[in-house]
C-alpha cells in the first residue's frame, strides 16, 4: 500500500514550515537540506563518512543526481519543487549541475568550505570531498526548523514507497516503527535518527487527513497543478505575503520609481548595503505597479552558476538514445516567457524582479538580449540562437533588479549593462527601524537605545549597516540571540582592523540591553 494523495499533499505543504518566508530564504533552506540529505543517503549507501563528488568520479555525481530526486521529484522528466510551495523547475539532473551547492564544490578544490553560507553550515567540503559539519544535529534544529517540519519530511520522503500494511487504517505508532526503519536503511544513524518523528508529532499530521494509504501511489501531477490554480485572490496573498499590495502612494521609493518610469525607464536598480529593504522594495513596487496582480510578475535570482541558459533559452534532454524523439529541444525559460505573455497583453506592463543582480554575471546571462532590453531596440526582432525563432522584447516588459555594490565577491556592472538602467539608492532607514520596533511592541525607551546603538553602528560602518536586522526583534531574548549569532560575526569581520571601532559598536550594544543581559552577550 501506498501514501495516499491526501497525504502526500499534505506532507508538501507542511514543508513550507522549513522557513515561513516567501523566496529565496525558503528556496536557499530547501536546496541545503536536499544536498545534504543527498550526501547522507551516499554516505550510508557507500559505508562512508567521506563522499568525493569531483567530476571524474561519473558514479558518485550520478548517484548523487538520484539521491536528489528523492527529496524534490515531482514526477521522472525532470519536474521538481524549489520551494515545496508553488515555485517549480524541468531538469533532468534537477538542477544539481549548475546551482551554489556545485560552485562550492568548486570552490573547495583551493580551500576548505562551509556548505550553506547561511542560515548555518551543515556540510564540509575539502577538494570536493563532502564530509558532514561537527554541529550538524544543533544546525539542524535552531536553523532549518528539523523538528517542526521532520513529520511531513518522512513522509514526503516515502511519498512513493510500496508499504507492508494490509489495511487502510493505520495507527501513528505503527507508522513511526515503519519510517524508523526505513530511514535506518537509507541515511546514517545519526541523521535518521533526527529525521524520526515522533509519535504525537506524526499523530499530528494523520489528524489532518481522512485518508492516509491507498492502493495506488500518489499522483504528484496533481502539486504542478497548484500553480495553474493560484490565481485567485486568496492564493496569491498566502503564496506573497509582503507582496500584499499596500504601498504608500506617498513612499519615497514609489514616487522616484513611478518618475522613472514615466520618463521611459525599462529597467531600475534597487542599490545599497545588505539589510536596506531592496528585496522588499522589488516585490512591494512590482504589486503596487501591477495593482496586486501577481500573473504580471516573475522573479529570479542571479547567482554564480546561472546562465543564459537558464535565463534566456536553453536545450533540455527529451528523448532517449535509440528513441524517435531528438535527444534535446530548445525550451523557451523565465525572460522569454514574460515576454511572450506581455506581447498578448499589450495595455499592461509586466514587471520582472531580479534579485542579486551582480552576484551573477548579468551580461553573460542576457547574451545578445544585453542589446534589445533598451528602450530604443524594443519591439526590433532577432533571431534566438537555440530555438532560431523570431523574438522581440515588447515595451511593456519592466525589469526591477536589486544589488548590494559594496559586496567584493560580486562582479562589477560594466558600463553597457549600467547604461541600461536608472539606479535608486536604498540607505539604512532609522524611521523604518523605528517603525519595525514600533509595530512589534518594543517599548519607547528600548526603541530610543536600539536607534542610538544603530546611529553609531552607521557612523562606522564603511558603507552603512541595514535596517531590517531588527525587523523581527521583540523582546531582549531576540536582542541576544541577533547579536550572539549575527551581528557579533558579522562586527567583527566589518571592523577586523578597527579595534577601537567594534569596542565602541558593541558598549553601544550593551547599552541596550538589563544588567541581566549583559552577561549573556558574547
Amino acid at each position: 500500500m501506498y501514501f495516499s494523495e491526501e497525504f502526500v499533499l499534505t506532507a508538501y505543504k507542511g514543508l513550507k514550515n522549513i522557513d515561513p518566508s516567501i523566496g529565496k530564504s525558503r528556496q536557499e533552506k530547501v536546496s541545503a537540506l536536499r544536498h545534504l540529505l543527498a550526501s547522507c543517503e551516499l554516505m550510508k549507501s557507500y559505508n562512508t563518512e567521506l563522499v568525493n563528488l569531483k567530476v571524474n568520479e561519473n558514479k558518485a555525481r550520478a548517484d548523487f543526481i538520484k539521491a536528489v530526486s528523492r527529496i524534490v521529484a515531482l514526477d521522472e522528466q525532470g519536474n521538481y519543487t524549489v520551494d515545496f510551495d508553488l515555485d517549480f523547475a524541468e531538469r533532468s539532473d534537477y538542477g544539481v549541475r549548475s546551482n551554489f551547492f556545485t560552485t562550492r564544490l568548486k570552490d573547495s578544490r583551493s580551500h576548505s568550505v562551509e556548505y550553506p553560507g547561511r542560515p548555518k553550515a551543515l556540510l564540509h567540503m575539502d577538494n570536493e570531498v563532502v564530509s558532514l559539519t561537527k554541529d550538524i544535529n544543533e544546525n539542524l534544529k535552531s536553523a532549518f526548523n528539523i523538528e517542526e517540519i521532520r513529520a511531513y519530511l518522512v513522509l514526503w520522503l516515502f511519498r512513493g514507497e510500496n508499504f507492508s500494511f494490509t489495511s487502510e487504517k493505520i495507527s501513528s505508532s505503527e507508522l513511526v516503527a515503519e519510517l524508523d526503519n526505513k530511514l535506518k536503511t537509507i541515511y546514517p544513524s545519526n541523521i535518521a535518527n533526527l529525521l524520526v518523528p515522533t509519535d504525537s508529532e506524526l499523530a499530528n499530521v494523520m489528524s489532518m487527513c481522512s485518508t492516509h494509504l491507498a492502493n495506488e501511489k500518489a499522483n504528484l501531477g496533481i502539486i504542478l497543478s497548484l500553480q495553474a490554480e493560484a490565481t485567485d485572490e486568496s492564493t496569491v496573498k498566502e503564496k506573497a505575503h509582503v507582496l500584499e499590495n499596500n504601498l504608500s502612494d506617498a513612499d519615497e521609493v514609489y514616487v522616484s520609481a513611478t518618475k522613472l518610469l514615466e520618463r521611459g525607464s525599462k529597467g531600475i536598480l534597487l542599490s545599497g548595503p545588505p539589510g536596506t529593504s531592496k528585496t522588499w522594495y522589488a516585490l512591494k513596487l512590482a504589486m503596487k505597479l501591477t495593482d496586486g496582480d501577481f500573473n504580471r510578475i516573475s522573479r529570479v535570482q542571479f547567482h554564480q552558476s546561472y546562465s543564459y541558459e537558464d535565463f534566456i533559452e536553453g536545450l533540455v534532454a527529451t528523448g532517449s538514445i535509440g528513441g524517435t524523439e531528438p535527444l534535446f529541444k530548445p525550451k523557451f525559460k523565465t525572460f522569454v516567457n514574460l515576454c511572450l505573455k506581455a506581447k498578448n497583453d499589450i495595455d499592461n506592463n509586466y514587471y520582472l524582479i531580479i534579485d542579486e543582480f551582480t552576484r551573477g554575471d548579468p551580461s553573460r546571462i542576457f547574451g545578445e538580449l544585453l542589446t534589445y532590453i533598451e528602450a530604443d531596440y524594443r519591439d526590433i526582432e532577432f533571431i534566438l540562437p537555440y530555438s532560431e525563432e523570431k523574438f522581440y522584447v515588447p515595451q511593456n516588459v519592466i525589469i526591477l533588479a536589486t544589488m548590494n555594490p559594496y559586496d567584493k565577491s560580486v562582479i562589477d556592472l560594466d558600463a553597457a549593462m549600467e547604461r541600461r538602467f536608472e539606479i535608486i539608492e536604498l540607505a539604512p532607514n532609522r524611521d523604518i527601524l523605528t517603525s519595525f520596533l514600533t509595530k512589534n511592541s518594543v517599548s519607547g525607551p528600548v526603541i530610543g537605545k536600539i536607534v542610538n546603538f544603530f546611529n553609531t553602528l552607521n557612523r562606522y560602518a564603511e558603507h552603512g549597516f541595514g535596517h531590517t536586522y531588527f525587523k523581527d526583534i521583540k523582546s531582549e531574548e531576540d536582542l541576544i540571540i541577533l547579536w550572539n549569532h549575527k551581528l557579533k560575526f558579522i562586527l567583527e569581520k566589518m571592523f577586523k582592523y578597527k579595534e577601537d571601532a567594534l569596542k565602541e559598536v558593541r558598549n553601544s550594544y550593551l547599552e541596550v540591553v538589563s544588567e541581566e543581559g549583559k552577561g549573556k552577550i558574547k
